[in-house]
């Protein structure tokens, strides 16, 4: 199993599986519009040999991925950075500011790539604690002047962007400010190697490797139903399409994070999931969807996040296939 180098809160690495063996390796396509981490692409089976459309509203999702297909070794490079407060306040600042044109420029050019903030970008969101990465709504702001040049306002009472202020009391709360994951057990590009110099190296490697699993992917960024036009995803024959919007029982973690999608994409699958050219798998938690014909599927995820690992279902349209464990 191979992994994406930065934690993803509802990724479905542990689902990978399950989800494949109900689109089968035979089909002609792949659509994902909700990418995150990627864990089910990345851990397709072998046998998949048809095309893919991978999107992701959030600029930094979208241009980690784009980055890391086409210079991997830029993206170790900018990623491999010791853990450092000071850092990763001033890179979440600059990836907010410049984050809302990066977007832009993902949507009007497929090729266009920034490998430096999608190294700034995965390092950061392994030391950060918490949600609210690049989210963007603390009261620091930048903008940038007829020059481009960012200029730094604080309103908002003063709390700095996603920089929590110290709260003195409240259970034992203490100093409550944002502070670096210093040393996450493992996770990320921010994980303890047992040689250091090697690091460098290690992440080259390892950032390769996603590269090779990456080819043959298209990589979007900007709304979700931009890349589910039924008759676009049909065109190489049966189209597999995994749908794991943010959850409207959990609280919001990432930025783009609506609540609302996830009754939106439902409504999309009450209107397709007939479709026999259309395999679906929409992703949720227990009771958060009801759709007739369908079938509705418990499995585990590691650790969780308020309980997740009780809750988590996917809902597989009638087209979908019986599982074939063969395929893995």
């Amino acid at each position: 199993m191979i992994a994406a180098p930065f934690p993803w809160f509802g990724g479905k690495s542990r689902a990978a599986d399950l989800i494949w063996s109900r689109f089968g390796a035979g089909i002609g396509n792949y659509v994902e519009p909700f990418l995150g981490s990627a864990a089910v692409w990345l851990n397709r089976p072998a046998a998949f040999d048809g095309w893919a459309a991978l999107n992701d509203k959030d600029g930094n999702v979208a241009n980690f991925w784009r980055a890391m297909q086409a210079d991997p070794e830029a993206v170790a490079a900018a990623a491999d950075w010791p853990v450092s407060e000071v850092d990763l306040h001033a890179r979440h600042l600059w990836l907010v500011t410049h984050g809302r044109r990066l977007a832009d420029r993902l949507m009007a050019d497929p090729d266009h790539f920034d490998a430096r903030a999608a190294g700034w970008w995965a390092w950061g969101a392994c030391a950060w604690i918490g949600s609210g990465w690049c989210a963007g709504d603390g009261p620091w702001h930048a903008e940038l002047d007829d020059e481009g040049v960012p200029v730094f306002t604080l309103g908002n009472g003063g709390k700095g962007v996603n920089r929590k202020l110290p709260r003195l009391g409240d259970g034992g709360t203490g100093v409550n400010r944002q502070l670096p994951h210093l040393g996450d057990g493992g996770k990320g590009v921010n994980r303890q190697l047992p040689h250091l110099g090697d690091r460098r190296a290690w992440l080259v490697d390892w950032f390769g490797r996603l590269a090779e699993r990456l080819k043959g992917a298209r990589v979007t960024c900007g709304d979700w139903e931009r890349v589910c036009s039924v008759g676009s995803m049909t065109r190489n024959g049966v189209c597999g399409v995994l749908l794991d919007p943010p959850y409207s029982t959990t609280e919001p973690v990432y930025a783009n994070d609506g609540r609302e999608i996830s009754a939106t994409v439902r409504e999309w699958c009450l209107a397709n999931g007939d479709n026999r050219q259309l395999r679906i798998a929409l992703c949720g938690h227990v009771g958060e969807h009801e759709l007739a014909g369908w079938e509705c599927v418990t499995w585990h995820a590691k650790g969780g996040y308020q309980g997740a690992e009780d809750r988590e279902r996917i809902w597989f349209s009638p087209a979908c296939l019986q599982p074939q464990p063969e395929l893995f």
